[in-house]
């Protein structure tokens, strides 16, 4: 590129429209920012698509607008996608593929506007798409002198380069050989009686990422077996109301809190929880239907306009202690007494460090539970970097503390019209090992280390969920080495999957053993050095 060039900015967002209106002024204020950076560095630009009056927007909201955008633009032209709040990435990351220019994904860094999570996203699609592309983040734009520097680089040579010194490959890595000896048995455990993933109705919101090829998955011992929503509630429909409301007194029984109300457009109601509750027997039915090991209900975008929200039920089964679900068929409970791993929005690659990570602990004795979460946000606190890790309502109790401390709120109105409850709670305080899997460059991979929980005072944990998602399960989370430039740079998803323990060894001994391409990132790899 040179002085002078036009560099082509697309807006790419949600497939609903509601949203794109709501995040339309965040989007606008994005766009001049980013025009007024490469205004400064001696470059012009052009936005696609132009904002439509009748939609009260200017987002693209499906692929089809998408591929249209980018045929009008010169397929050699340098190309940005801003991004200021949840998108969609299929709507560009399809279209991209044929474009022979420069590609830039460049996001805000806010909590309210989580465009870093739409990055993470974009780029882990374009990865397991093997499209080249960059990433850029920012909280301050031009004075941001760290941003305008890779701006600048990006503008003269069509490529960022970010430092990976925070990463390590684990071949190059120590482990104990009680650790090698326990990632070889379990492996081959694995391998031999084989864990069946169950995802439904791949492709939620556009995480291409969250897709896998099957051919990988079976030679590491973990198939998949493609379920369709649709069939699950058929299943709801078999459930009785008497079963569903034993599952409800459970819960309340539990010391659970619910935030009930009358008006179902607004708050949570009876009928939506008992919906609910319907669901989390319909889902244990599957599991043992099909012998899974694990399932994944995507609910975005499909569930939401047959039946209330998924997430109560994904935090029930991640739970241990949970409402028995008998199997009609055989009248014995399902995983009795067991977490039932649920990878949330069906993404496969929070599902198989779920998998391999819930059988590391039942293993060695420890509390099983795992979740993923979105990496939504983070700030400094107390001279660390502190992330807030949160979700829209999956993780299990027991990482709360138990029911006691579980609070169901109804989902946010905007994207769940239907309701249905979440499964909030703050985090408590403990070591965790976090973990994502990835697919690019052919093949599977396994990013991993480990972390800590915070205690954090009331007032700031309610001020990180006031800026986030108040309603959601939240987990305040410190990983040394791994702060907001080296996460942002690296990591290859919008989703983490944490449980609690140092695991660590045993996680990169058994993703070894199985075939996966391991790293392991931050100050962990350290410990292994």
């Amino acid at each position: 590129m040179k002085k002078g060039d036009t560099i082509y900015l697309l807006s790419n967002g949600d497939f609903r429209e509601s949203a794109g209106q709501a995040c339309w002024a965040m989007q606008d204020r994005t766009l001049k920012e980013v025009q007024r950076a490469f205004k400064k560095l001696g470059f012009e630009t052009k936005v696609f698509p132009k904002y439509d009056e009748k939609r009260r927007h200017g987002f693209i909201t499906r692929q089809s607008q998408g591929a249209k955008a980018l045929s009008e633009i010169d397929p050699n032209a340098p190309v940005v996608v801003v991004l200021s709040c949840w998108a969609y990435s299929h709507h560009v990351s399809g279209p991209l593929q044929t474009h022979k220019g420069p590609k830039l994904l460049l996001a805000n860094f806010d909590g309210t506007w989580p465009g870093l999570v739409a990055l993470l996203n974009h780029s882990g699609t374009l990865a397991r798409l093997d499209v080249a592309h960059s990433r850029l983040w920012t909280d301050h734009f031009t004075k941001d002198e760290y941003f305008m520097k890779k701006l600048e680089e990006w503008c003269n040579t069509g490529k960022i380069k970010h430092s990976t010194s925070h990463v390590s490959d684990a071949e190059n890595l120590k482990l104990s050989n009680r650790a090698k000896a326990f990632g070889k048995q379990l492996a081959a455990d694995i391998k031999r009686e084989r864990r069946i993933m169950g995802q439904l109705d791949p492709g939620c919101m556009g995480m291409i990422n969250a897709v896998m090829d099957p051919a990988k998955l079976g030679a590491v011992g973990m198939p998949v077996e493609y379920l369709n929503q649709s069939d699950l509630v058929a299943e709801m429909s078999l459930v009785s109301d008497e079963e569903a409301q034993s599952h409800l007194d459970w819960l309340v029984k539990k010391g659970a809190w619910f935030d009930w109300g009358p008006d179902p457009g607004k708050q949570l109601t009876h009928a939506q929880v008992l919906s609910q509750m319907k669901m989390y027997s319909a889902a244990a039915r599957m599991v043992e239907r099909y012998g899974l090991s694990s399932i994944g209900i995507p609910y975005q975008y499909g569930l939401v306009r047959c039946v209330p929200a998924s997430d109560l039920v994904e935090g029930m089964l991640n739970n241990e202690d949970r409402p028995p679900v008998k199997d009609p068929d055989t009248k014995q409970i399902v995983a009795k007494g067991r977490a039932i791993p649920h990878f949330n929005e069906g993404d496969m690659g929070a599902g198989l460090p779920q998998v391999i990570m819930h059988e590391i602990f039942e293993r060695k004795g420890m509390p099983s539970e795992t979740t993923l979460h979105d990496v939504r946000w983070g700030r400094e606190y107390d001279g660390k970097f502190v992330w807030v890790f949160l979700i829209s309502g999956a993780a299990p109790p027991a990482h709360f503390g138990g029911w006691k401390k579980t609070k169901i709120y109804r989902q946010p109105a905007m994207y769940f019209p239907l309701g249905g409850g979440t499964c909030a709670g703050i985090s408590k305080p403990g070591t965790i090992t976090w973990a994502r899997a990835w697919e690019a460059d052919g093949v599977l991979g396994m990013d991993c280390g480990t972390g800590e929980v915070l205690d954090m005072p009331e007032a700031e944990v309610q001020e990180r969920l006031d800026k986030t998602t108040p309603v959601w399960p939240i987990a305040n989370v410190h990983i040394p080495g791994y702060d907001r430039n080296e996460l942002m740079a690296t990591h290859m998803s919008n989703h983490i999957v944490i449980g609690y323990g140092d695991v660590l060894q045993e996680m990169v001994a058994a993703c070894m053993e199985l075939g996966f391409k391991v790293r392991v990132a931050g100050d962990a790899r350290k410990q292994l050095s």
